[in-house]
């Protein structure tokens, strides 16, 4: 499940040493603090074990404050998983992160985390305890020991100077390990909620239902190049894995899927990106605290976070950020010629106007990359925009100086695009179809493989009086 997470981070790194010496802004609202690190003997590994945690819980949105049901729900399963596993004396701390990306992933400490776009992907108890026992495989078989010292080992007995093709087939063994990592985490999971009473077969359909979102949401096309590298086994891989462990697996004991207990639970969870953070839709990104849209060039990948939004195209060759920061009484072209990249000065300083405000914009060149910069300012807030390029080329200038020039104010259809969103339970009767419930579903494209995405659906034929997830606007 940490393969959307490691690809996040993976990416946050990246522009991080693009884009060095940027002091960092603010992209979100107020968040919730979260609670204590876990316990540790050594105090100065306690500040440190926290400091860490701080960081990871608010790329992540922060904690999210659940619905009762829902958190009742997830403590119950993690306990009864925990109670199964390799290590049932262990004690874990669950923390449902305020995110739409559909993932979960465990520390070495202790610490589950669960995403809340999870488990509305999720249709019954025994796909999450299959999700939570996966994670608790990694720890249970010590999977970030063994991977750290893999990456030791490798490290140690590779020259200082390698070859492309050498470093092609080190990244190839480290992406193979893991990927026999995730393999055996599936097993131990499934394994795991047979002996706690859940349905072994939880995990292929949870597996099932991330491929179809994957495939919904375009993450298949976008990504197919790094399938072969990547961290995770490909999801037909796993699923075929996956069924073959869960029929070895069942047992007498093991409970039905608990399907409506599940989705009744899930009622008012909050569904998609939390709109006060900023939206990304496509290459756009919408924020309606601080109302501004901006347009990212074709090719971009864009990711939101607390600090900042972020892009990538070109295979890593472009990068993107926008950021704000207050100044006081620093003009814009005062900002961009006190230089914002470490070590790189700003040149060909120009104003311009664009969306009603006052901006600014520059070139910086470095040895290895190309920045075009852009500042904008609104009352005390300056709006901060770079993109980067290995190779920048006068058409390339000129795409991301017209990007530039899409920062407006949200207009009036998408500040209403923004409203946010929930999750609505709701009984079928004998008259429903796939089609007319996902009618009632809060508009958007593609309303009805949404509907059977988020449903664990592969055709469109319902039971009657069997329940099933809505997408509604939140009027709170």
């Amino acid at each position: 499940m940490a393969a959307t997470v490691e690809r996040w981070i993976a990416l946050r790194i990246a522009l991080v040493a693009i884009i060095g010496g940027i002091v960092s802004g603010c992209m979100s609202g107020p968040r919730q603090q979260p609670p204590a690190a876990v316990p540790v003997v050594n105090s100065a590994t306690d500040s440190a074990v926290f400091a860490e945690r701080e960081r990871l819980v608010a790329n992540f949105g922060g904690e999210y404050a659940a619905p009762g049901p829902v958190l009742d729900l997830v403590r119950e399963v993690t306990g009864r998983v925990v109670a199964a596993s390799d290590d049932p004396n262990a004690h874990y701390r669950i923390t449902v992160l305020n995110s739409a990306t559909v993932n979960a992933f465990a520390l070495p400490t202790g610490e589950l985390y669960v995403t809340r776009g999870l488990l509305a992907l999720a249709n019954d108890t025994s796909e999450l305890a299959a999700v939570l026992a996966h994670e608790v495989g990694h720890v249970t078989a010590k999977h970030a020991m063994q991977r750290a010292e893999f990456e030791r080992q490798a490290t140690a007995i590779m020259p200082e100077s390698i070859s492309g093709s050498e470093a092609a087939t080190s990244r190839f063994l480290l992406a193979s390990f893991s990927r026999g990592q995730e393999l055996e985490a599936d097993d131990i999971g499934i394994r795991t909620i047979a002996k706690a009473g859940y349905d072994p077969y939880g995990a292929a359909r949870f597996l099932a239902s991330l491929a179809r979102q994957t495939t919904y949401s375009g993450e298949t096309r976008s990504n197919a190049r790094l399938s072969f590298l990547s961290s995770h086994p490909s999801t037909p891989q796993r699923l075929s894995a996956a069924l073959e462990t869960a029929r070895n697996n069942v047992s007498p004991t093991s409970i039905e899927a608990d399907r409506n207990r599940y989705l009744v639970a899930l009622n008012g969870l909050a569904f998609g990106e939390d709109p006060t953070s900023g939206v990304v839709r496509g290459r756009r990104f919408l924020h309606p605290r601080l109302d501004f849209a901006i347009i990212a060039p074709e090719g971009f990948t864009l990711e939101n976070s607390p600090q900042a939004v972020i892009g990538i195209a070109a295979n890593g060759a472009q990068a993107f950020r926008l950021d704000t920061v207050r100044l006081g009484g620093l003009g814009v072209e005062a900002s961009l010629a006190g230089g914002w990249i470490e070590g790189v000065p700003s040149t060909d300083i120009t104003s311009f106007t664009v969306g009603g405000l006052t901006g600014a914009t520059a070139l910086a060149k470095g040895t290895e990359w190309t920045f075009r910069l852009a500042a904008l300012r609104r009352g005390d807030t300056t709006f901060r925009i770079i993109f980067a390029a290995r190779e920048m080329t006068p058409a390339l200038d000129r795409a991301f100086l017209a990007a530039i020039g899409t920062f407006h104010p949200l207009s009036p259809d998408e500040a209403q695009s923004l409203r946010p969103q929930k999750i609505v339970t709701v009984t079928a009767g004998p008259d429903d179809t796939a089609a007319s419930l996902a009618a009632r579903s809060d508009g958007g494209e593609g309303a009805l493989d949404r509907f059977m995405t988020l449903n664990g659906l592969d055709r469109p034929k319902l039971r009657p009086s069997e329940t099933y997830k809505l997408i509604m606007a939140d009027e709170r």
